[in-house]
């Protein structure tokens, strides 16, 4: 029996997946990206471009999906809520509660490009990928490779790109976890990262034997739920007496924007330090919000541990995979609408209490202790004692006596659980967010280091063959993704948002294009899905190493697609011969240095945040697929003239 002959499967026609995918393409990326003109428009008291970004597009998603899936057809399965919520569980981890609202109070509008990308993403995998995808026998990504393909070099090369992207994924969700239980416990970062890992570690064993997620029944993902609301709510009666936060988020827009004009008025902030929620397009360009958006949603599509635990045929009915996605959509919906919220009620409370004006001389400890956990600098200084932050203070520029809003500089996972801490929140009311990020931690990295383990034994035996759940080689390849994801989780310089927002780009780019190529071209081949995943690793990959580790050797070597203007090349050439011509290893210490530092701001290509490749990398996949396979297609063979 074919593919296509499956009993029950649901069979979307061509029309409704065009039209599906032609609202997506609005909903998702044209009406974000219109802020700055319907931002103009005001209903009850949101400018309509930010609600569309935080809510609308959001509700919008959610209701095109349903729709989809009803007219999708299939045969109804029975399963219950509960798979529905596992897989929202393994959707929505630390790093969008913590990371995704770090990057929104730190970004305001602009950091909004991170969760409507992940809604937007399950949204596009249910309407392009799970029709398609439950249809095959497997149970990885590695394993829809070889039936789709065939031979060993598609599988083994699709298998090694989502294990570096699934090691990004983790690395980030494992510095997530780390920093809610480093809050809970006030202990040092690599101690919550060794609990963090041995957690995840213990559980993936665990779930060997005894299959904890089935027996949860989804009541991972009720607990995580459960907690982000009882401390956004606690927030928003905090800093606003509002037991409906999400729907007084207009007036809490208009009180953040109150209190950075009182804080300007009372020059306890200079205009450079506020963070304007509302207006977009102020930290990144339209074309870098929008490379983040599609990094994340494409990633999601080709999420490994979501394709092989949900959407294939050995984890759902081939009629129930798409009514399975709609209904984890809503619950990944109602988290992820959340987060806005949790962003700006936490500013609140904490620019409430810098409004009415801090001495320099009796700063809190709560500054002290936020600043000693390393979530904030004050006055570019992190210590436990409030009177060496004083001290250093006291030296700032322009000091007037009292501590000002540009004296603080929060890390973006930091915010999240540093602002509640300064503004005055019990911590009681915080645990409930804490711990739902500790175990949301837990939960996804689980589902990252088992999809790998699954992967690597289904390119490894046949379908007919019966492999052990573990053995020494699948021990081996878990072990060492964990090990090195907790390193990476431990030296990582960015924000757990954009380290995620990385990991999908990659799977984006190496996966996306010969994924969906696969499913709906019936001529794409091997040689176009090499291609493809070729093509599109090589970019990010190089594009992303260059940035993060060889700025300089980036620069130098493709210096013309940069943005940097005149002055700034000149600039760097000039530190270049600086370095060349130092005559003592301290001196060419100190060059090197100072070209590091100027460098790593003009390394990109076009101004694209490295995540933001992805609107290069994708495209030249798809085109590189495309040529390939036509280009290498059999030929027909012509019958032979009769003698």
């Amino acid at each position: 029996m074919g593919l296509g002959d499956i009993a029950g499967a649901s069979r979307p026609s061509g029309r409704l997946l065009l039209a599906s995918l032609l609202i997506w393409l609005i909903l998702a990326i044209a009406l974000p990206l219109s802020a700055l003109t319907l931002n103009v428009i005001r209903i009850g008291g949101f400018p309509l471009g930010f609600w569309i970004a935080a809510q609308g597009a959001i509700i919008g998603l959610v209701a095109l999906v349903a729709f989809y899936a009803w007219k999708a057809g299939g045969v109804p399965v029975r399963e219950g809520i509960r798979p529905a919520l596992i897989f929202a569980g393994e959707i929505v981890g630390a790093v969008a509660l913590l990371g995704f609202t770090g990057y929104i109070a730190a970004m305001g509008y602009d950091g909004l490009a991170l969760p409507l990308g992940l809604v937007a993403g399950v949204a596009l995998l249910a309407i392009l990928v799970a029709p398609r995808f439950v249809l095959y026998p497997v149970q990885s990504i590695s394993g829809f490779f070889a039936i789709r393909y065939g031979g060993s070099l598609t599988r083994r090369l699709a298998f090694l790109i989502a294990s570096a992207a699934t090691g990004l994924l983790l690395a980030a969700d494992i510095r997530a976890g780390s920093l809610a239980l480093q809050s809970l416990i006030s202990i040092p970062m690599h101690q919550a990262i060794l609990g963090i890992t041995v957690a995840i570690a213990a559980t993936w064993l665990a779930g060997t034997f005894f299959a904890p997620a089935k027996m949860s029944g989804g009541l991972g993902f009720v607990a995580v739920a459960a907690g982000l609301l009882a401390t956004l709510i606690a927030l928003a009666v905090f800093a606003s007496g509002s037991l409906l936060p999400h729907f007084t988020l207009g007036s809490a827009l208009e009180s953040h924007a109150n209190l950075n004009q009182a804080l300007v008025v009372s020059r306890l902030s200079d205009v450079k330090s506020l963070t304007p929620m509302t207006s977009p397009f102020l930290q990144l360009s339209m074309r870098n919000f929008a490379g983040l958006l599609l990094a994340v949603a494409l990633g999601v599509v080709a999420a490994p541990h979501l394709l092989g635990r949900h959407v294939s045929q050995s984890a759902v009915a081939p009629g129930g995979a798409v009514k399975r996605t709609a209904v984890a959509l809503v619950a990944v919906a109602i988290l992820i609408a959340s987060l806005p919220p949790l962003a700006i009620y936490s500013r609140i409370g904490f620019e409430e209490v810098m409004s009415k004006g801090i001495e320099i001389a009796s700063i809190p400890q709560s500054f002290a202790e936020a600043s000693a956990q390393g979530w904030v600098k004050v006055c570019d200084q992190t210590s436990l004692a409030s009177a060496d932050l004083a001290a250093a203070c006291a030296k700032a520029s322009g000091q007037r006596g009292f501590l000002r809003l540009q004296d603080l500089a929060f890390t973006t996972d930091g915010f999240v659980v540093a602002a509640p801490m300064i503004s005055g929140l019990s911590p009681m009311l915080e645990y409930p967010l804490l711990l739902a990020v500790v175990l949301a931690s837990v939960l996804v990295g689980n589902a990252l280091l088992s999809s790998i383990v699954v992967a690597d034994r289904e390119i490894r035996t046949t379908r007919e063959e019966r492999s052990p759940d573990m053995d020494f080689r699948s021990v081996s390849v878990g072990g060492t993704l964990l090990v090195v994801a907790a390193m990476v989780a431990l030296f990582a310089a960015i924000g757990t948002g954009l380290l995620a927002a990385e990991g999908f780009s990659l799977l984006a780019a190496g996966i996306f294009p010969s994924l969906v190529l696969g499913l709906h071209w019936r001529h794409m081949n091997a040689a176009g899905a090499i291609a493809a995943m070729l093509v599109g690793t090589l970019i990010t990959a190089v594009y992303l190493l260059g940035v993060h580790i060889w700025p300089v050797e980036l620069f130098s070597i493709s210096g013309g697609l940069s943005d940097a203007p005149a002055v700034a090349a000149k600039r760097f050439a000039e530190l270049q011969a600086a370095l060349a011509a130092a005559t003592t290893p301290d001196a060419a210490a100190l060059a090197h240095a100072a070209l590091v530092k100027h460098v790593t701001t003009i390394a990109n290509w076009g101004g694209l945040k490295p995540a933001a490749i992805t609107l290069v990398a994708v495209p030249a996949g798809f085109i590189a697929g495309l040529l390939i396979s036509l280009l290498l297609r059999p030929r027909k063979k012509t019958p032979e003239a009769p003698a």
